[in-house]
């Protein structure tokens, strides 16, 4: 397994629900998921992490830092990255945020649902097709139903 180096690429929307302006906080390449930072600025987002904060969705194009860029949200179904050049997702499995800039990987629903506060587990949305493995250091790229939101649960006892 190889850590994928982010690539710009084309999201080829196939349906659009919320889409807005941000501003990139750094470079962003079309293609990336990107965040808010966990202390964060109006507006301003960069590639998300699994450190970094709350995702908003997956940039339209790319931007340098200090431009408004277009980023389809909640609602949008968009192709995004994997994070490992052998990583695959199938059909329903939810994706979240990865250590990799603007990078997905599978979301482990089990482990997210006995985390209190979900630190780092931020899902962006479910799979639409199955996601082949990548090559080299390109991670497999596929269709995603975007919906964004925080993994809260009650804890028992």
């Amino acid at each position: 397994m190889t850590a994928t180096t982010p690539v710009a690429f084309d999201p080829k929307p196939k349906r659009l629900g919320v889409v807005k302006t941000y501003t990139a906080g750094s470079a962003i390449l079309s293609g990336q998921i990107v965040a808010f930072a966990a202390s964060g600025v109006s507006r301003t987002v960069a590639p998300a992490t699994s450190s970094l904060g709350s995702p908003v969705g997956v940039a339209a194009y790319g931007a340098a830092a200090g431009e408004a860029f277009l980023v389809y949200g909640n609602g949008c179904e968009v192709k995004v990255e994997l994070s490992a050049d052998d990583g695959t997702a199938d059909a329903g499995d939810w994706l979240g945020v990865s250590t990799v800039a603007g990078c997905a990987i599978v979301q482990d629903g089990a482990i997210a649902a006995h985390t209190s506060e979900g630190v780092g587990l931020f899902p962006i949305g479910q799979c639409q097709e199955d996601i082949a493995a990548g090559a080299t250091t390109v991670g497999g790229k596929g269709y995603v139903l975007l919906n964004m939101s925080p993994i809260w649960t009650a804890a028992t006892t």
